[in-house]
């Protein structure tokens, strides 16, 4: 089958670091409100894009993504000399975004060498990528429009200060991953297009570079026509034979339910298709499940994407636990044998996954704990206790007298674990090592 990304972009100096806010008692409303501080980079380039305006830039934020800030540094045009972008609108501009790409001066300064309009009032996302090839970076934006369409546009800046335009699409989500193993240093795009036939399913679109000036959308796949009524992720994993794939979660009838398909590119033809794991006939099926958040990842950090399902024969849960407990298997079907299971136990409501040792599956007992801030795994007759978990307020313990471990953090509280009965592959250290916190 089939490998992750090899390739990740560059790691680039952001000028601006975020961190969210929130009002705390007492504290001054004044002082929450003021925009962020900007570091002598950024503010360089803000002074330099509002002398060019002739005006006063105002700077835009992406809403979501893994840069949330309107200045990007980076190599756009591959010559070995980091170049600006910024995101912005201005009075005389009109209500679109505008995209601005500066250039260092011998000076120390920054000087506006191209800028272009947008397509909406606000950015979804930002972010780059290896496109062309592994020296210069493509910018990526995505803008989303008062009606909720989102669009993505690839931005390709070259060495004569020109900037392009060389794909703008309609789309719902996006990778970026060296899905056609290139082995060059570059990677492709994957948008997810939103569904227009009556029959549902899912239009993958892959835009990867084939040389020249231009790029090319090399193909749009259907996948899961009349099963899926939208697409709920996109990521990328690899296989064992050190090829690429795509695993698509799709949302399933009224998106009251999510299933999975496998992508991969044939090299030999040119062209994505789905991939169906060895005795696995029907994968929508086999992945189908109805907790909506359980989108796949990898699980145990191997580059393989794992799709979780839930089972029924893991254990037992007590009523009282029935919607927040559920027993998972975790499936990478990227063996030749078809799937490499991790079994474990997924906590709704805090959303964590704990591996447990394969021996546990079908012979183990979940209840609560005596304060109701946990619970505890048992054997099946429940008469033996292994271990205890609890998400707590880390202000109201004391790790040095209670003999619990801090094993992760889940927003503003503490998930802790303490061994009760020694079992073999359920130690603290499994423990430690085997919870995931979900996205």
């Amino acid at each position: 089958m089939v490998h992750t990304p090899g390739t990740a972009a560059a790691a680039l100096a952001l000028a601006l670091c975020l961190t969210g806010c929130s009002v705390l008692p007492g504290g001054e409303t004044e002082s929450l409100l003021r925009a962020p501080r900007l570091s002598g980079q950024s503010s360089a380039v803000q002074k330099a894009l509002n002398s060019y305006l002739d005006g006063v830039a105002t700077l835009k934020y992406p809403a979501s993504g893994d840069f949330l800030s309107p200045f990007l540094f980076g190599d756009w045009d591959g010559d070995g000399t980091q170049e600006a972008a910024v995101l912005y609108t201005v009075e005389s501009g009109g209500s679109n975004v505008w995209l601005a790409i500066l250039e260092p001066t011998d000076s120390g300064g920054w000087r506006v060498s191209q800028r272009t309009e947008g397509l909406s009032s606000e950015v979804e996302t930002v972010s780059y990528a290896h496109l062309r090839d592994a020296d210069s970076l493509q910018l990526l934006v995505g803008y989303d429009s008062a009606q909720g369409d989102r669009y993505m546009v690839v931005y390709l800046y070259n060495s004569d200060e020109t900037l392009q335009t060389v794909n703008k699409q309609s789309y719902t989500d996006m990778l970026v991953s060296d899905v056609t193993d290139g082995g060059d240093g570059t990677e492709d795009l994957v948008l997810a297009l939103p569904t227009e036939t009556e029959n549902g399913g899912i239009n993958l679109q892959l835009l990867t570079y084939t040389g020249g000036d231009t790029f090319l959308a090399a193909q749009t796949l259907a996948v899961g026509e009349g099963f899926y009524s939208g697409c709920a992720g996109l990521h990328a994993g690899v296989g064992e034979d050190g090829a690429s794939y795509v695993v698509v979660d799709g949302w399933t009838g009224s998106a009251s339910s999510l299933a999975s398909s496998i992508i991969i590119y044939d090299a030999e033809s040119g062209f994505l298709k789905t991939y169906m794991p060895p005795g696995v006939p029907d994968l929508y099926s086999a992945t189908q499940r109805y907790d909506t958040d359980l989108l796949s990842m990898d699980v145990d950090g191997n580059g393989t994407v794992d799709i979780p399902t839930q089972v029924a024969d893991g254990g037992t849960v007590p009523e009282s636990l029935a919607n927040q407990l559920h027993f998972l298997l975790w499936k990478d079907y990227a063996t030749e044998e078809g799937s490499n299971n991790i079994f474990g136990v997924y906590d709704s409501e805090h959303r964590f996954f704990l591996r447990l040792p394969e021996s546990m599956h079908g012979n183990v007992s979940l209840k609560s704990n005596a304060d109701g801030s946990g619970w505890i795994i048992a054997n099946l007759a429940g008469d033996v206790q292994y271990c205890e978990l609890r998400v707590i307020d880390p202000a109201e313990t004391d790790l040095r007298t209670d003999k619990y471990s801090r094993v992760a953090t889940i927003g503003s509280q503490q998930l802790q674990a303490r061994i009760l009965t020694e079992y073999y592959g359920l130690t603290l250290e499994d423990i430690l090592s085997g919870v995931t916190v979900l996205p």
